[in-house]
């Protein structure tokens, strides 16, 4: 059996979560209604697309333009901005703010924690991150995680989301000519939790349910046809 290679990384670490993984923090997680979430990195907006279904006030921008030609380009989403650059978002000054966001963690030293380093000093209500298990497993995050601003909730993946580069999103196996996103995960995730209004000294760990076959087959479909590679029909809740 021939494994087709996996897809070059991407140079500013754009993958694209699932959606799924963002209905399962809304299942775990009780975000404050009244809050605004912005995601500050949200590619194609997976993150604010998913909790505007749910109909929660919910914006995003990025570092870039990462628009498909021949989707609609949808009413929340706020324009190009470098979330650790100087200049500040409106969406900063929103007195009751939360930012949900899949942050770049490896294609600068230490970006990921400068991400949520960022997050949590313009957040007024929670932060979540979606990042790899292992992120937590390091010496130089110890103090941050531990010391100054341990998370409220680590919650564990039980499946493993598969997370394909923004720019592969509609590429297929050579030989069996299927498409390859979001087909297989290869790394542990986890959201970090933080909520502004309650530190905590301990954090708590939870995992989040593994989903049926028959959900994992409608969820990867749900996303292959959001990003228009397969016919866009009317999308399910």
């Amino acid at each position: 059996m021939t494994v087709p290679p996996r897809p070059a990384r991407h140079p500013l670490d754009w993958y694209v979560e699932p959606t799924w993984t963002v209905r399962a923090l809304m299942q775990m997680i009780a975000l404050d209604p009244d809050y605004t979430i912005w995601d500050p990195c949200c590619g194609l907006g997976t993150i604010p697309a998913a909790f505007d279904a749910m109909g929660r006030k919910a914006f995003g921008s990025d570092i870039a333009d990462r628009r498909i030609v021949g989707l609609e380009w949808p009413f929340w989403h706020m324009g190009e901005h470098d979330f650790l650059g100087e200049q500040r978002h409106m969406l900063e000054i929103e007195p009751l703010l939360s930012v949900v966001f899949n942050p770049p963690y490896s294609y600068e030293d230490d970006i990921a924690e400068r991400c949520v380093r960022q997050a949590l000093k313009v957040a007024s209500g929670m932060v979540c991150a979606l990042l790899p298990i292992r992120w937590r497993a390091s010496e130089k995050r110890f103090g941050f995680l531990q010391e100054e601003f341990p998370p409220l909730e680590i919650l564990e993946f039980c499946d493993r989301p598969s997370m394909p580069p923004g720019t592969a999103l509609h590429d297929r196996d050579e030989q069996a000519g299927q498409l390859t996103a979001w087909k297989r995960g290869k790394t542990d995730y986890a959201w970090y939790v933080w909520d502004r209004h309650r530190p905590r000294p301990d954090t708590r760990s939870r995992l989040i349910p593994p989903r049926t076959r028959a959900q994992k087959i409608a969820d990867r479909e749900y996303d292959l046809r959001r990003v228009g590679a397969l016919p866009q029909l009317e999308l399910a809740a």
